[in-house]
């Protein structure tokens, strides 16, 4: 056969495929809808499609380039395609520089009609990835360009709705979270309940064990006075009790003026001034005294008195105290008739507190008590006078190494100490700090002397009692009708009136007591009063009213009695001397040793203290004899002594 010579066009003759034929139609097609300025450069990408992806696959390796590639049938060379390239980036930038950009990648998809996809984790793509993304740009038609810039107009909102979307399913995570996190709390919200109860009652607790343990709030004021609330005193709070000493040594103690030829009569007792000194050269620690006043040296007077040295040792021997480092308290009713000695006190560092009494209760401060190192004590009728240890009969109990009774006595202490402050008065309740140790419901158990027994302290006035302090009037009147036997009683003054009351009044309280032990119980009643010119002439009236019960048709065991101490005519004499000061009684069960005369002002009004001892269960024949048989065996001393007179002849001692 002959071969047929090749031509380099095309004859019009030649049949054509159909392709062919409505190439170039669809061609002018696009011609003729693409903008003037890119007629001219995409004409050879147009005509020869198979050179533009032979040039194509030469530059892009077909497995990494997951885009579709461009229809069959079309050739073009390298240098139109990279023509091509160039103007199909400049077409783009132009078309695509009004749209946002959004961080996409491109895949290949089923669905024609979505030929992207945006992947919200794909990273932004360099200048230098644009050429490629341009070659997947189907190079068949200049249509083709429009609907890929349509599509990556579609895809940049696509982004941008993804982006929104991803933000809004954020915000929807964070408001679960959000919703989720009270649902966590109310879970521990149980717990948290749990632990508020639990702090709310030991908060509870702490409060109620604050009240008991330091009474009323109204009355935390008078604390700083009882200095409870220095650093030093809290660890207090929760150590334990101090231990007290059970055996206690007790001594009864006596002033006998020299005018009293007691020689020849028994028992004889340790002098106060005596007991005194022992107590100040053995205090280490500290020394509280509370007295009516101090006159301890004869400058009150103004006449030095051969019988005021003891006194003016005893003087000697407080001011030295503070050098000693013994810290010196003293609580003294004021105003003081003297100041003499309280002044100078203070300036050789003791400590003194002024008790204005008639401001806060219309009475004195009448008590006689020492506590030292809160181990040692003293109670008794002794003021811290000259003459009560040379010129008046005085009597008092002294207990060493007794801590129990000792801090009790303390308390009663501090309440005159916080009186003592500037514009101090008394609170509707005391703390509890100074609430009572002992009472008449719950007495110290002790052995006293190697006896045991059972004793507390009393005080007076009520106001000035803490909780569980037995009142002086009430011990008293216990004593009284716990008498099976006998009641003596020794004092100054008896007289069942107010005394210092404007205008006077009847106040029958111990009387009426007196009356019934004596006529309904039988009970036999001796009362030993003194006789002096300072003596009232209301008090013999009343004495006289108990004296005629003796008489028929009732006969009632009750004697009374006046007790005289002779002066021997002294010049010049001495003022408020020559008495029998004793305050005590004694019956066939208890002993009691206070420091009030007896009538109403000094149970109501007069701050003053009282020592109860019980030991009714010790044995007759115990030995060393208990308070309760010394104290008796003073008393007949003293009813039997020649210094007594009946109470007839009142007038005459009444009037030296």
């Amino acid at each position: 056969m002959r071969r047929k010579e090749p031509t380099s066009g095309r004859s019009r003759d030649t049949p054509v495929r159909r392709s062919s034929r409505l190439q170039p139609d669809r061609v002018g097609e696009q011609v003729s809808r693409e903008p003037q300025s890119l007629r001219g450069s995409h004409v050879a990408d147009i005509l020869s499609p198979r050179e533009s992806i032979r040039a194509h696959r030469k530059q892009v390796k077909p497995a990494k380039d997951p885009s579709p590639s461009p229809p069959r049938g079309s050739s073009q060379s390298s240098e139109e395609a990279e023509a091509h390239e160039d103007s199909g980036q400049t077409v783009l930038e132009r078309d695509t520089a009004l749209l946002p950009q959004p961080n996409i990648e491109w895949e290949v998809v089923k669905d024609k009609r979505a030929r992207l996809q945006v992947l919200e984790t794909s990273q932004p793509r360099s200048t230098k990835a644009r050429p490629q993304m341009e070659r997947r740009t189907t190079a068949s038609s200049q249509g083709r360009v429009e609907n890929e810039t349509f599509a990556l107009g579609q895809q940049s909102r696509a982004g941008i709705a993804a982006r929104s979307k991803a933000a809004t399913m954020k915000k929807a995570d964070s408001s679960k979270s959000q919703a989720g996190a009270p649902q966590k709390w109310a879970k521990r919200l149980p717990y948290r309940s749990v632990l508020g109860f639990l702090l709310f009652f030991l908060i509870l607790g702490f409060v109620c064990w604050f009240a008991w343990k330091h009474g009323n709030p109204g009355s935390f004021l008078g604390l700083a006075g009882y200095e409870a609330w220095r650093w030093s005193n809290f660890p207090k709070l929760w150590n334990a009790v101090e231990e007290c000493s059970s055996q206690c040594s007790l001594v009864l103690v006596e002033s006998i003026p020299s005018t009293l030829d007691y020689e020849t009569l028994t028992p004889h007792h340790p002098s106060i001034y005596q007991a005194w000194m022992n107590l100040l050269d053995g205090a280490n620690s500290s020394v509280e005294i509370a007295a009516f006043y101090f006159t301890l040296r004869d400058s009150d007077v103004h006449v030095e008195d051969p019988s005021s040295k003891q006194g003016k040792a005893v003087f000697e021997s407080l001011r030295a105290l503070p050098s000693r480092g013994v810290k010196l308290s003293i609580a003294v009713n004021s105003p003081q008739f003297s100041q003499y000695d309280t002044d100078e006190l203070a300036r050789h560092g003791a400590d003194v507190r002024y008790v204005d009494m008639k401001n806060l209760t219309g009475g004195i401060l009448h008590t006689k008590i020492w506590v030292v190192d809160r181990k040692h004590i003293f109670v008794g009728s002794a003021n811290m006078d000259w003459r009560s240890l040379t010129q008046v009969k005085e009597l008092g109990a002294v207990l060493y190494n007794c801590s129990c009774l000792a801090r009790d006595l303390h308390r009663i202490f501090a309440i005159y100490r916080i009186l003592g402050k500037d514009g101090a008065s008394i609170p509707p309740k005391w703390p509890a700090d100074l609430a009572a140790k002992s009472g008449l419901t719950h007495p110290l158990k002790l052995q006293l002397n190697g006896t045991g027994g059972q004793l507390y302290l009393s005080s007076s006035p009520p106001a000035l009692c803490s909780s569980g302090r037995t009142s002086d009037l009430t011990a008293i009147l216990s004593t009284i009708e716990d008498a099976e036997d006998f009641v003596y009683i020794a004092v100054m003054d008896y007289e069942p009136q107010c005394t210092f009351c404007k205008p006077k009044r009847f106040w029958p309280v111990i009387d009426d007591a007196l009356r019934t032990a004596a006529c309904e119980r039988r009970v036999k009643v001796r009362l030993l009063i003194s006789c002096w010119k300072h003596s009232h002439p209301a008090m013999f009236v009343f004495l006289d009213s108990l004296r005629v019960l003796s008489y028929e048709p009732l006969h009632c065991p009750i004697e009374v009695k006046l007790f005289v101490v002779p002066s021997e005519g002294e010049q010049p004499p001495i003022p408020y001397a020559h008495v029998n000061h004793n305050k005590y009684m004694v019956t066939d069960r208890i002993a009691y040793i206070g420091t009030s005369n007896w009538s109403e002002d000094y149970f109501t009004r007069t701050a003053g203290v009282g020592l109860v001892v019980n030991q009714s269960e010790a044995s007759a024949g115990t030995p060393g004899q208990t308070l309760r048989q010394q104290l008796e065996k003073v008393f007949i001393r003293d009813w039997d002594s020649p210094y007594v007179q009946p109470l007839s002849k009142h007038w005459e001692c009444s009037r030296k």
